[in-house]
């Protein structure tokens, strides 16, 4: 049993950055990170006394978009049992992988995902006018219920597996969304004519969740402003077993904007009341929440929510103070004295040239320049923390760490991951693309815990099993390899491993080679397919704009729409997004 107040505990945060179909690589990584501390967990168990026996645990976990998917997901994992993919370097297709039914950041990220299911028009009939999305969203509700369903199964049966020792309990989960309602505050002044002060809004919020029964450690109290998952305590908490709100949640935080629909949320009003108290503490005592609501809608605000990536796209200080709140002390940053750290997955960490709205210097914007351009800058400009960047990036602090996508075997044109393309919704066309960068995302996350994610020989939390295997004469398995003088390697001997890979999870994962597709096979009925949505969304669309416009006449609008939607807008729409497609694939060496 883990022990919270042990001085040789070592604690970990993750945050999981948005990044539409390339979650499939966040995935991989968390898919790797879980088999390599369960492997951990089990050779602590034979009693072998040349197995480092500190112990790490994972804490918060918080994502944004794809990564709040994914941060969800890993809260279900010590209620369902992880089942890793050790066999996806030769897998044919992807439900062949073993485990690839069982294991549920497979399931949901690789096989669930197609673009064949998105591009279905079950979700366009019976709306009346509007569309509520270009893709049909209701493939990630049922990926979400499937998941759910696994969990509330496997508790309900007692068939959950033995607790593990790598989790916290309870594990935080904070998913990150944009509220379109917007929640008021009201910045404390002077001001004349009874006023309270100066009032703004934030449309950047978030659903805080405490999942009870992740670890073997006894239950710590419920965090202010979260909300119970599991819940065991008063009765005064009428919210069943939780996993209804994450659910919500983790669709909210994935309605990306067009892509997939508006989701609603609905906060508990003493989330915001906790917050208010939390920076009260704080001594941020000018600033607080100001709902007002009628009398039967006073227990929660509800709201709709679009990609929490707008404006928050890596949520990293709600795990940094998940980490240091709650009395902890931080020890420090270097080698020596930390004994926490955050790891930032991110997919795209730079997003320079991704999205290229803005017009280039010296050609002056029209109007639609200028519009076009607001969400990028929204995004890039909420994106910029140089300080948690930096951290991150030095070499000497071991607290902050990135991990993105690497691949020693790129070649010409290729990207890093076949996901990138199409703003990152690439990887959604073909299961090939999401099957090379889940691997990608489990092999990147092996040589991360082998060469970077280390401490130093010296560290309290390592030093007593250090001593014991320098006298056995084994610790050269366990001090990684660095670049030597000649161009070659040589062991340091100042550092070892937080989680040291055991020997089953020691053989370099293998890549999968870059994915080919077939244009007649793997393009054109998914090309077919885009041209039939397009068929029924662009006249809605048009439809729904003439109707804001002021045009509610049925019979001019079907006018119109049958004068130039069917002859040339929708054809051609249709056209060009298949053909952006294919240009895609053949630019980055996929078809």
């Amino acid at each position: 049993m883990t022990d919270p107040t042990s001085p040789r505990r070592y604690e970990l945060g993750l945050v999981m950055a948005g990044a539409a179909s390339a979650g499939t690589y966040t995935a991989g990584v968390v898919d790797f990170l879980i088999e390599a501390l369960q492997a951990w967990q089990e050779a602590k168990t034979t009693g072998d006394p040349s197995i480092p026996d500190h112990e790490v645990c994972i804490r918060a976990a918080a994502g944004t978009s794809a990564g709040g998917i994914v941060a969800s997901l890993l809260a279900m994992l010590p209620f369902t049992r992880h089942w890793p993919i050790r066999d996806l370097a030769t897998a044919p297709t992807a439900s062949r992988a073993m485990n690839a039914s069982r294991n549920l950041l497979y399931r949901c990220w690789v096989v669930g995902t197609g673009i064949q299911d998105m591009l279905v028009c079950d979700d366009l009939r019976g709306r009346g006018t509007g569309v509520a999305s270009l893709l049909n969203g209701e493939v990630l509700a049922r990926l979400a219920d499937d998941a759910i369903a696994d969990v509330r199964a496997a508790r309900s049966a007692g068939n959950t597996p033995a607790l593990p020792s790598y989790f916290t309990n309870p594990l935080q989960l904070y998913l990150s969304f944009t509220n379109m309602r917007g929640v008021p505050y009201v910045i404390r002044m002077i001001a004349d004519e009874g006023r309270r002060g100066h009032l703004v809004t934030s449309h950047s919020d978030y659903a805080h969740f405490a999942v009870f029964g992740t670890g073997t450690g006894e239950p710590a109290h419920l965090p202010p402003g979260a909300l119970p998952v599991n819940w065991a305590g008063p009765a005064t908490v009428p919210l069943g077993d939780g996993w209804d709100r994450v659910r919500d949640a983790a669709l909210a935080t994935s309605a990306f904007p067009c892509g997939f629909p508006a989701r609603r949320f609905r906060n508990p009003l003493n989330v915001y009341r906790n917050r208010d108290a939390l920076a009260a503490a704080a001594g941020a005592t000018t600033l607080s929440v100001q709902i007002d609501l009628p009398e039967a809608d006073s227990d929660a605000y509800d709201f709709w929510c679009v990609d929490g990536g707008l404006l928050n796209n890596e949520p990293l200080e709600y795990v940094r103070k998940a980490l240091h709140g709650e009395g902890r002390s931080h020890a420090g940053h270097d080698g020596l004295s930390a004994d926490d750290s955050l790891l930032l997955i991110d997919p795209f960490p730079d997003d320079v040239g991704r999205v290229r709205s803005q017009p280039q210097r010296g050609d002056p914007p029209d109007a639609l320049d200028a519009l076009f351009a607001l969400i990028p800058m929204l995004r890039a400009h909420a994106a910029f923390r140089p300080q948690e960047l930096l951290l991150a990036l030095d070499d000497t602090v071991r607290s902050r760490y990135l991990l993105s996508p690497h691949r020693e075997t790129r070649q010409g044109a290729e990207s890093e991951l076949a996901s990138d393309g199409l703003a990152g919704f690439a990887g959604f066309f073909h299961e090939q693309l999401r099957m090379h960068d889940f691997q990608l995302g489990r092999r990147n996350c092996q040589k991360f815990l082998a060469d970077h994610f280390h401490l130093h020989v010296d560290n309290p939390i390592v030093a007593p099993w250090v001593g014991r295997l320098a006298d056995r004469g084994v610790l050269d398995l366990y001090h990684p390899l660095v670049p030597a003088p000649d161009g070659g390697q040589r062991r340091c001997r100042d550092l070892v491993p937080v989680i040291p890979l055991m020997p089953q999870v020691r053989r370099e994962v293998a890549l999968r080679p870059w994915p080919k597709l077939c244009r007649k096979r793997d393009f054109q009925p998914a090309a077919e397919l885009i041209r039939r949505r397009a068929d029924i969304v662009v006249p809605e669309l048009l439809r729904a704009l003439l109707h804001r416009a002021g045009i509610g006449d049925r019979r001019l609008v079907n006018r119109v729409l049958r004068a130039v939607t069917c002859d040339v807008i929708t054809r051609k729409v249709g056209r060009t997004l298949a053909e952006a497609v294919e240009k895609d694939l053949v630019t980055r060496g996929l078809m």
